[in-house]
């Protein structure tokens, strides 16, 4: 089973188009979860993508105390009404804010990572909510230091869990180290600037993907919103 997602973090227009664009293309499923306002994102093609919300929780662990948790998880449903799932940036998660996901008619939330475990099934939690682990992120990737020369027609098996995490800034600079970004970051709402700076001398996060989609496209495997994932 192969799933994709994409962790929108504040991303530009320009550059959520672009990874929009190359799932589109090769008409392969993605849920998007969402921290603002886009127009792209609500223009977008349903049969492809699956929107859900990836609210900030960061700045209540910071001390700031002008909102709490409840009112974060409202002002992005009042965005997105149809989101039914939640990865929460920074994959912020207790079992408080899992009565609160679930309270506020979520389904499922996707915060549980386990890099390269390609054995994780999803189950059911106390709350009624369904967990979905994931498996692979782009920028845990490279904070690991590993290499984007990978292929993925290699350790795919039809029978394993593939729940890919991207991120439309590493898509958009094809990122391969924290260096690549970090030395970008600042440019980080200037698509013309970034396009500048993208990788073009080592493989990297774009890199992976579009191979990725390629082997799934050529291949006619099936992929799945997240919400399609089954317990």
């Amino acid at each position: 089973m192969i799933a994709f997602s994409l962790d929108v973090d504040w991303a530009p227009e320009e550059v959520i188009k672009d990874s929009l664009n190359l799932f589109e293309n090769y008409g392969v499923k993605c849920t998007v979860f969402n921290t603002h306002d886009s127009n792209i994102i609500n223009e977008s093609n349903r049969d492809f993508f699956e929107i859900g919300i990836h609210p900030n929780f960061n700045p209540l662990l910071d001390g700031n105390n002008n909102t709490n948790a409840d009112s974060i998880i409202k002002k992005l449903l009042k965005i997105y009404p149809e989101a039914k799932g939640i990865r929460s940036h920074s994959m912020t998660q207790s079992s408080r804010l899992l009565r609160l996901f679930k309270d506020n008619g979520l389904i499922y939330d996707c915060n549980q990572f386990f890099p390269y475990k390609w054995d994780l099934h999803p189950y059911k939690c106390w709350t009624g909510l369904k967990r979905i682990p994931y498996n692979w992120e782009d920028d845990i990737h490279f904070a690991y230091k590993k290499s984007f020369d990978i292929n993925f027609s290699e350790i795919y098996k039809p029978h394993k869990y593939f729940i890919f995490d991207f991120h439309p800034i590493h898509i958009y600079l094809n990122t391969d180290s924290e260096l690549t970004y970090f030395e970008s970051k600042k440019y980080y709402q200037n698509p013309v600037e970034l396009k500048k700076r993208r990788n073009i001398d080592r493989l990297g996060t774009r890199d992976f993907l579009i191979k990725t989609l390629e082997f799934i496209s050529s291949n006619n495997i099936e992929t799945k919103k997240i919400i399609e994932i089954k317990l």
